[in-house]
């Protein structure tokens, strides 16, 4: 099987028949190689255990072992981090084509969960950390080496598990997206969530001390999905910018170094269940003022009305990323999902600016040629700004 390569509903222009947006082979927390390999100078560093003792020390009473399924993109880069510094002794298991050099001071085990695991064989380890199956096949693969050789198993899912998104506040216990039919040997942007599902339901049958958690959009430095990225980077630039028409709609995600942090402590701690994990909803309108006052530059807004994006073929979450009209009422809930358990359990977050200033420094280091994955491009949105602002 294999996952998906592209988003589901690109070139579309309305979202009139449109599923919830399901991660790209970029959008993974953990994904295979994306289209920026070797473009990133990747910065990893850290020495927080050294100073006081390690958090890991304190939860687990002494260095424990770590197995991370991925561990070299996105979040898993910042989980990775997180072990190291708290002093867990770490072993990666991927193909070894995503960022092949990162965390050179951690066993590598290379492999492929679609077909050659065996280097998982004949090892125990205290957490397994799951960032990358998309198929439940990838998960019972993995478990013919990993079921009884490992204390507790989390695996990292998503919020497209869920069978629609009708109404905010949707809870962990909601129903959840299935399959039709036999199920497809290959991952796609209709198929996604609901093989996550099968994949939540395979964990919870091989492996008895589990977590189970489902992010919502992911963000911060070193995301390939460029969906909040986009914002940052276009905001960071002086000038009038276009935004979208409504802005008292909600838009939610987590910054992938506090889900990180969280996920660190609930593998020391063994917790089990399933958990959502956002920050609160907020505003566009207060998301897009954080983002200014992070980087610096005032925010000149042009707005067109929802006729002329539909007239010059602007797409929403495609060329205004993260943003979806209020009448897409299928989607009402998506960026409002109850997250109340994961703060109970100890999930915090930084504010927004902080998340932006911190991806704006990454982002300056990225490679400048590459072009953002999402977003209006700088020269058709100067020519949007051109044609329809009164601030250019």
């Amino acid at each position: 099987m294999t996952s998906p390569a592209g988003r589901s509903g690109d070139g579309c222009a309305d979202l009139s028949a449109w599923s919830p947006p399901a991660p790209s082979t970029a959008d993974r927390a953990d994904g295979p190689s994306s289209r920026r390999d070797g473009d990133q100078r990747l910065t990893v560093c850290g020495a927080r255990a050294d100073e006081e003792g390690s958090r890991h020390d304190r939860l687990m009473g002494g260095r424990s072992k770590a197995l991370v399924l991925g561990g070299t993109e996105f979040l898993g880069i910042h989980l990775v981090t997180e072990l190291i510094d708290d002093g867990w002794e770490v072993t990666l298991f991927n193909r070894g084509v995503t960022n092949p050099d990162l965390f050179a001071s951690s066993a590598r085990l290379r492999g492929d969960r679609d077909s050659d695991v065996t280097a998982l064989a004949g090892h125990e380890w205290d957490v397994v950390y799951d960032l990358t199956a998309s198929h439940p096949e990838q998960i019972t693969r993995s478990a013919e080496h990993l079921a009884g050789h490992c204390g507790h198993y989390v695996f990292i899912s998503t919020i497209s598990v869920y069978d629609g998104f009708p109404e905010p506040g949707i809870t962990e216990d909601a129903p959840l997206a299935t399959i039709e039919g036999p199920v497809p040997a290959e991952v796609d942007g209709d198929s996604y969530g609901a093989l996550k599902a099968l994949c939540e339901r395979r964990v919870a049958a091989l492996f008895e001390s589990h977590t189970i958690v489902r992010p919502a959009i992911i963000a911060g430095p070193h995301d390939p999905s460029d969906r909040f990225t986009y914002w940052v980077s276009r905001l960071s630039t002086p000038g009038p910018h276009l935004v979208p028409p409504v802005l008292d709609t909600p838009v939610q995600y987590i910054d992938a170094r506090d889900l990180a942090r969280w996920l660190v402590v609930l593998g020391a701690t063994r917790v089990r269940g399933v958990f959502n994990a956002a920050a609160a909803p907020v505003r566009f309108a207060d998301l897009l003022d954080a983002v200014a006052e992070a980087v610096d530059t005032p925010l000149r807004p042009v707005q067109l009305t929802e006729e002329q994006l539909a007239a010059e073929e602007v797409r929403p979450w495609f060329d205004l990323p993260l943003w979806l009209p209020p009448a897409e009422a299928t989607m009402r809930g998506f960026f409002g999902i109850d997250s109340s358990a994961a703060a109970e359990a100890g999930l915090r977050h930084r504010p927004i600016g902080e998340t932006a200033r911190d991806t704006l420094t990454w982002l300056r280091g990225r490679n400048a040629e590459v072009p953002l994955l999402l977003g209006l491009s700088p020269e058709r949105e100067a020519e949007l700004v051109a044609e329809y602002g009164t601030d250019a």
